[in-house]
């Protein structure tokens, strides 16, 4: 079994063609429409890399080989061991409707309940009160904040907690004075209409000024704030391509666009190297090894429903080490579905990837802050065996399928999550059978203390009894004697 990646987060085409011999032909690259390139005598154009991973272990053997390349050579060596803090993000605890007050309550929240970064996200600048207006423009609004943004960290740090930071420095707004400054500065086809997406326009990193105006701008910011993780966000895609002055410079737009991203988060990842980044491109829009380079952590969808969740983070699995995908547990009813789904499941979903928050801590009863400190715990001593260990996807969350279970290995350790959707009735109990277990290893569960062979757990399997009720789940730690 092949797999095929581009090392690239701009317009790409892929294809398998077949002719009339039976050979078959596959590629993948930059996407050729509305794609040209110039080049003079000598000159020559470097194409995205293409990873092609090999297995013959079928789709495990591929993401486990995948994964570690990952790990080993594009994820920054830093961060590819480093475990993930577990965060609250302010998002959808307050919206853009937030003062320091409030931030420093959830804040005490969080570190009561065990949390170790808080993260503060759209809205702490220029005139932000809504996503009609400021992008662009990155200086702190201390009315807003109460103070400086740098006396908010040290009031963060003091409470134990590290800081992030939301930033989409791609960005602009039509009420912005960055755009007032350098309305040419946004991509666009001269003479015609905007096109809105979330009420903003993209920048044009094709434009070497605004990459350089961007690295200063940006390095400004993290060289005189003590902060540890951004989460760098990119809400729309790129439409209107027309700033060239011919229409071949236009095709060139694109590419020489991502060129001018690399170039910037390069600089910044180079010279801030102890900053987690999260890329967030309206969630997943760029899980790619092109950003991952840069990046270690990826928000792997806007869409925090737990359920929902559950089909994104299982096919997030197929090349990407569990490390690089951020999951959160967030308020119910969700705020994108509507959805009821029990705390425990919540947390057992989120506790498939870096776990974090994003609901208001504040509003919560002491029952459920209690039992988010014990998911936080319990996380911790998780920690190692899902970020560092080795995943088995145990049944596939797709449309047809009711359930949901993945496996991890590390070291002595084996978690099993199993997720049932929909409440069912005159239907067999489901058995999973666990994989990569030594057979003659003996294996000891955790909530019981009861004792099972490998070969008993990989074979005979082990049947998940829950109660009647939808979005219900359940959680095995073994650890091998």
């Amino acid at each position: 079994m092949f797999a095929i990646q581009l090392m690239y987060s701009g317009n790409f085409e892929a294809f398998v063609q077949k002719n009339q011999l039976n050979e078959v032909r596959v590629a993948i690259g930059i996407n050729p429409e509305n794609f040209s390139w110039k080049l003079a005598p000598e000159e020559y154009f470097e194409t995205p890399v293409a990873l092609v991973t090999h297995s013959d272990q079928g789709l495990t053997g591929i993401s486990h080989e995948s994964q570690n390349f990952v790990l080993k050579h594009i994820m920054l060596s830093e961060f590819s061991k480093k475990e993930r803090p577990i965060l609250i993000n302010n998002w959808e605890a307050t919206y853009f409707d937030f003062q320091r007050e409030k931030l420093l309550e959830l804040a005490d929240e969080a570190k009561k309940v065990g949390i170790e970064l808080f993260v503060l996200d759209d809205g702490w600048f220029g005139n932000r009160f809504d996503d009609n207006r400021a992008l662009g423009d990155w200086v702190v609004n201390e009315e807003k904040l109460g103070g400086s943004l740098e006396s908010l960290i040290s009031a963060i740090h003091e409470r134990g907690l590290q800081f992030g930071l939301w930033l989409e420095p791609e960005m602009i707004s039509v009420d912005s004075d960055l755009y007032r400054r350098h309305p040419d500065w946004a991509i666009q086809v001269p003479d015609y209409e905007h096109t809105y997406s979330r009420n903003q326009l993209v920048l044009n990193l094709a434009n070497p000024q605004v990459v350089e105006y961007l690295k200063s701008v940006l390095d400004q910011l993290l060289s005189y704030h003590d902060i540890d993780y951004i989460k760098w966000d990119m809400n729309r895609n790129i439409t209107k391509l027309g700033n060239g002055l011919t229409y071949l410079e236009t095709q060139m737009q694109s590419h020489q666009y991502m060129l001018g991203l690399y170039e910037l988060v390069s600089y910044l990842t180079e010279k801030h190297s102890h900053i987690l980044f999260e890329s967030c491109s309206g969630g997943g829009g760029r899980n790619d090894l092109g950003m991952m380079r840069y990046f270690p952590q990826v928000w792997a969808s806007d869409n925090t429903d737990a359920i929902v969740r559950l089909p994104i983070q299982y096919g997030s699995s197929y090349l990407y080490p569990t490390i690089s995908m951020g999951a959160h547990v967030s308020a119910v009813p969700n705020h994108q579905m509507g959805r009821m789904t029990p705390l425990e499941t919540r947390g057992l979903v989120a506790m498939m990837g870096n776990l974090g928050y994003e609901l208001d801590l504040t509003n919560l009863s002491d029952e459920e802050k209690a039992t988010i400190a014990n998911q936080v715990n319990l996380y911790k001593e998780l920690r190692p065996v899902v970020q560092l260990g080795q995943q088995y996807r145990l049944i596939n969350p797709d449309t047809a399928s009711n359930e949901a279970a993945v496996q991890f290995n590390y070291g002595n350790q084996t978690i099993v999550t199993y997720v049932r959707v929909l409440s069912v009735v005159e239907t067999m109990e489901t058995t999973l059978k666990l994989k990569d277990l030594d057979e003659e290893g003996l294996y000891r569960l955790q909530e019981n203390g009861e004792v099972y062979s490998g070969a008993e757990l990989m074979y005979a399997g082990l049947t998940v009894i829950l109660s009647q009720g939808d979005f219900l789940s359940r959680q095995y730690i073994f650890r091998r004697l």
